[in-house]
């Protein structure tokens, strides 16, 4: 590897005592794992590359390597040999206020802000944000946030607001649009086996074409509407939605399942679910009909409010804590808004659940 004839960025690096390398949390935080001549051309590589927060060198393998990580999202440690040595990038607010959201005459030629192709103004590289005084790394996974692009976006990682509207930690959307497998389920408890609902208009029945994989089509004007104990030629009763609900194994594999939200479909509040319970499973597709082979989680409301606004999001309920990640999950209604009324289904656009 050789040193560019010009170099268009300065920084001013550290440098750690030697017998220590660099260990990121994350694989995708190694952004270069090539050789180099010197430490001196390894610290010119890091200092060109806006995305290097660190580097390591290893003077007798010549190994230099690069990282989109500091120490919130990493480590430094000894090593047995004395050959390698870790660099970082010295970062302060000096560096970013004067740039920041100007003209990108400011920021050219300049590694710590760039020029957004969008609005011709500087903003944070890739994988950072702007926190009012810096360009801090983004964060991963469970990671506690306070701002509404503190996550890595690019890993579909958002940060999740609370039923106080406080932005709390990263967390991803488990369920993917396309790929998901949803079984609807009705008469069925939580502990209890799973009663499989089918297409038709009876008992046991979810209307047609509003089946249980619309739940997971981030598409709000599509929903699920399931009979239950009632049919479309009935007025129905205050019972028709209990015990009505879907299971779904999630695509990515297992995951912990923190939070989630209902939302609401095109009509009728009084169809709108109110209670739920959700239940984890890791056995097999021919297991998870048995009611032995779900554990309880959520046992509370479903988060929509009384006479929400159709077609919209309810309040993102968070389970109680739980270490267990689960390939399976099971959501049951046990109790709709109706308030007592005569319903002849429940129904609901979307179901969000978020996790890691």
């Amino acid at each position: 590897m050789s040193s560019p004839a010009h170099a268009i960025y300065s920084s001013t690096l550290s440098l750690n005592l030697q017998g220590y390398e660099f260990q990121p949390q994350y694989g995708v935080q190694l952004i270069f794992n090539e050789t180099a001549e010197s430490l001196l051309l390894c610290a010119a590589v890091c200092s060109q590359n806006p995305s290097c927060r660190t580097f390591d060198y290893d003077s007798s393998s010549h190994r230099c390597r690069l990282f989109e990580a500091d120490l919130t999202n990493g480590a430094i440690i000894a090593m047995t040999s004395q050959t390698s040595i870790v660099g970082s990038v010295i970062l302060s607010a000096s560096l970013y206020a004067s740039m920041y959201n100007q003209s990108c005459s400011a920021c050219r030629e300049n590694r710590y802000q760039t020029c957004s192709s969008t609005t011709n103004m500087c903003q944070c590289p890739g994988n950072s944000y702007w926190n009012g005084s810096m360009c801090p790394l983004q964060l991963f996974a469970n990671a506690t946030c306070s701002q509404i692009d503190a996550c890595r976006s690019d890993l579909n990682l958002s940060c999740i607001i609370n039923s106080f509207g406080e932005f709390t930690q990263c967390l991803i959307e488990l369920t993917t649009s396309s790929t998901e497998t949803v079984y609807a389920v009705w008469n069925t408890t939580a502990g209890s086996d799973s009663n499989l609902a089918s297409n038709g208009t009876g008992i046991g029945k979810y209307y047609p074409g509003e089946g249980p994989g619309n739940i997971c089509d981030r598409n709000t004007s599509t929903k699920y509407a399931s009979f239950g104990n009632c049919n479309s030629t009935a007025s129905g009763s205050p019972t028709c939605s209990r015990n009505t609900g879907f299971y779904l194994t999630l695509q990515r594999g297992t995951s912990l399942l923190v939070a989630f939200r209902f939302a609401t479909a095109n009509s009728y509040p009084q169809r709108d679910p109110l209670m739920i319970t959700i239940e984890g499973s890791n056995s097999n597709s021919i297991e998870l009909t048995r009611g032995s082979s779900w554990t309880l989680l959520y046992n509370g409301s479903s988060g929509i409010s009384t006479n929400q606004t159709r077609l919209t999001y309810g309040s993102t309920q968070w389970l109680p804590k739980n270490s267990t990640r689960y390939a399976s999950y099971r959501f049951l209604v046990n109790l709709a808004m109706n308030d007592g009324a005569s319903i002849p289904t429940i129904q609901y656009s979307e179901v969000e659940l978020l996790g890691y």
